[in-house]
């Protein structure tokens, strides 16, 4: 399966390399299999095996929904200047947002809007943390349920479906959820 995957984002990447307007990068480098484990080492928890090789056979970020997938260690950071570890790294610094632990931020869609994979979930389901509906002490109100898997979530990309829609736009879930949160006395 992952094969056929790897094959649909690679023809995904010659007519659209990112959603988000970013000019196509040319020579994706991709990282080194020492950086990968380094980093899971780092977190202490393993990456996606079909992400893991996204970021060592296509490139380490850069390209995919959004801006494009956070690199790694050395790889393409987000608007930021920061890789996805390091973004984790100041999310579980900070008491009062109480980021979950292996929740990793692998993609940017502005606004401080991140796609993120579950680590710990053994189906590696995606959620998105939106800081912008946020309201009150708890952060649990920033974190929505995006797709059941990290497969899915990029199977779905790579076959062509504009994720932020099916998040944000007219009929997208999220987009209802705080539009359900706003009409509450």
């Amino acid at each position: 399966m992952d094969d056929l995957i790897m094959a649909a984002i690679r023809r995904r990447l010659k007519t659209k390399p990112t959603d988000l307007g970013q000019p196509p990068r040319t020579g994706l480098i991709p990282a080194k299999i020492g950086d990968i484990a380094s980093d899971e080492q780092h977190l202490r928890f393993r990456f996606p095996p079909l992400l893991k090789r996204m970021y060592a056979d296509i490139g380490n970020g850069g390209f995919g929904p959004g801006y494009g997938l956070i690199g790694l260690t050395n790889g393409v950071p987000d608007d930021t200047g920061k890789t996805a570890v390091a973004i984790y790294d100041l999310f579980r610094s900070d008491p009062e947002l109480a980021w979950p632990n292996g929740l990793l931020p692998i993609c940017h869609w502005g606004c401080a809007i991140y796609s993120c994979v579950d680590c710990l979930d053994p189906d590696f389901g995606m959620r998105i943390f939106d800081p912008n509906g946020h309201d009150g002490d708890d952060w649990s109100d920033a974190f929505f349920e995006e797709s059941l898997s990290f497969e899915n979530w990029i199977s779905s990309w790579a076959s062509g479906v504009n994720l932020w829609d099916a998040m944000y736009g007219d009929d997208g879930h999220i987009a209802r959820i705080l539009s359900a949160r706003r009409k509450e006395p």
